[in-house]
């Protein structure tokens, strides 16, 4: 599975204002959309002067972008080159796999893992049941 963040009381130390700024991120990338500072410091609970003040560095390290018009904040450059990194060296088919394993115990069934390929669906896991496999095939 995916390690859960560690929290405070782990004893390791850590840097406070990253910890404190990070719930505007959460928040952009919660909302959906681009917010105003107003919303945004109240969705990260904070008050808009602390919350502009992060936004400014955010926006130096093109975490955050701000639209000249609107003036709304949304998630920037940088922060989808970390998100799409992050996807990249996700292994979808090592965390399903526990998944499905349990999934067969369940409803003592047997449970395929199939990935799209460019020839359509391949099934690249399968736990087998206890049970016999009905299997239904027709030509075409």
């Amino acid at each position: 599975m995916i390690d859960e963040p560690s929290s405070a009381e782990d004893g390791r130390q850590g840097i406070q204002s990253i910890e404190v700024g990070t719930p505007l991120l959460k928040a952009l990338a919660e909302h959906g959309g681009p917010m105003m500072l107003r919303d945004l410091a109240a969705t990260a609970d904070m008050p808009a002067a602390k919350a502009h003040r992060y936004l400014v560095s955010f926006m130096r390290t093109g975490l955050v972008t701000q639209d000249a018009v609107s003036g709304r904040y949304d998630l920037g450059p940088f922060a989808l080159e970390i998100g799409l990194a992050s996807l990249a060296r996700l292994d979808a088919v090592r965390i399903a796999t526990p998944l499905i394993e349990d999934l067969n115990e369940r409803i003592e069934e047997t449970v395929a893992l199939a990935v799209w390929g460019n020839m359509g669906p391949t099934i690249v896991r399968w736990v087998e049941s206890r049970r016999p496999v009905t299997v239904n095939l027709r030509t075409g």
